[in-house]
């Protein structure tokens, strides 16, 4: 294990203390005390936090670099949090202020390719990228930066959050799915959904051509669990995870796949397990409900099961109530995920 320290001058230390442990327990983070420490287990690094008189007292541990970091990003972001109005200093010995972050990665576009008039696949070529060869987490950090200026990438403060950068040098982030990895290569591919109202994503991704350069930040984000049954549903911004998740199951597995978008994205192959069905809704035609398509299947309760949904947000969260409320399911057997919001620019 490795750690970092920082020790936190603050006007009622025991107060900050309290209701960062409150918001811990609150999200089900394990946490036991030693005599007058607070010892959380947060993944796989751990925590210790101490209040005095005058400051509050904190420890990271953590197996990797990457996980010391998010860990001392965390306890510092909560502390800011429920210290306020308070501004209180903060400094990690054992971080190296001023650094790129270990999780992050500067790619370069190698291959730009139309797969339908929607849909563009643009492969990125980068170094020491096993860290994103995963099935867990299927989604990284893309930054963009805005048009026109050399790339100014996120580095790290003395707090350990991202340190300030000028407002017009500032790089977009949005999320996407990894479609395909090639760690000895170096090189993996991302699927960009192109619309009219587009975001930074969606704009860079029009215009995007080789040499071009990227920020990349991650894995994050929980893949589907598999299962005896399984439901993948989305639009065509749940597409490639939707793609990736077939591809990983094995030839046994079995399910249901509703998918909703424009009637070109049929031209995008699904490769599946023989015992999935899939089941395309065409959006252009008028008729296609993917909310009612989703709630009105039926789902087995005599064997394993998890149902994956990536759509907007208010029809994820009317699949969210009705998995939960309705059929019963625990957070173990569902993932509903929000990849945008109807009139915002979220790609």
């Amino acid at each position: 294990m490795i750690s970092a320290q920082a020790k936190i001058r603050l006007g009622n230390p025991s107060a900050v203390l309290t209701a960062l442990r409150d918001h811990m327990v609150e999200h089900d983070i394990d946490i036991h005390d030693v005599e007058d420490v607070v010892v959380a287990h947060i993944r796989a690094g751990e925590a210790r936090l101490h209040a005095g008189d005058i400051e509050l007292s904190l420890e990271a541990r953590a197996p990797s670099q990457s996980q010391l970091e998010n860990l001392a990003s965390f306890l510092a972001s909560h502390v800011l949090e429920f210290a306020h109005p308070e501004k209180p200093g903060i400094e990690w010995s054992g971080l190296q202020a001023g650094a790129r972050f270990s999780d992050f990665r500067e790619m370069v576009v190698t291959r730009v390719e139309d797969l339908t008039p929607q849909m563009r696949r643009i492969s990125l070529k980068g170094e020491d990228l096993d860290r994103f060869d995963t099935g867990e987490d299927l989604h990284v950090r893309l930054f963009f930066p805005p048009p026109g200026q050399e790339p100014l990438w996120p580095v790290r403060g003395a707090d350990g959050l991202v340190q300030p950068a000028p407002e017009e040098r500032k790089p977009a982030v949005r999320k996407y799915t990894i479609r395909r990895i090639n760690t000895d290569a170096g090189t993996l591919d991302i699927d960009f959904v192109i619309h009219e109202a587009a975001g930074p994503g969606s704009d860079w991704a029009k215009g995007a051509a080789p040499g071009m350069r990227i920020g990349m930040a991650g894995p994050g984000g929980r893949s589907a669990k598999q299962a005896d049954w399984m439901l993948l549903a989305g639009d065509e911004t749940a597409l490639p995870a939707i793609a990736r998740i077939l591809e990983g199951l094995p030839v046994t597995a079995a399910g249901i796949v509703v998918l909703v978008a424009d009637k070109t994205a049929d031209a995008i192959a699904l490769r599946h397990p023989p015992g999935f069905r899939v089941e395309r809704l065409d959006r252009r035609s008028g008729s296609a409900d993917f909310t009612s398509t989703v709630l009105a299947i039926d789902i087995p309760r005599d064997r394993t099961r998890f149902c994956w949904a990536g759509a907007e947000f208010d029809e994820i969260q009317a699949i969210r109530r009705h998995w939960r409320d309705t059929v019963g399911l625990s957070s173990g057997e569902q993932l509903a995920v929000a990849y945008w919001r109807e009139g915002k620019a979220d790609s």
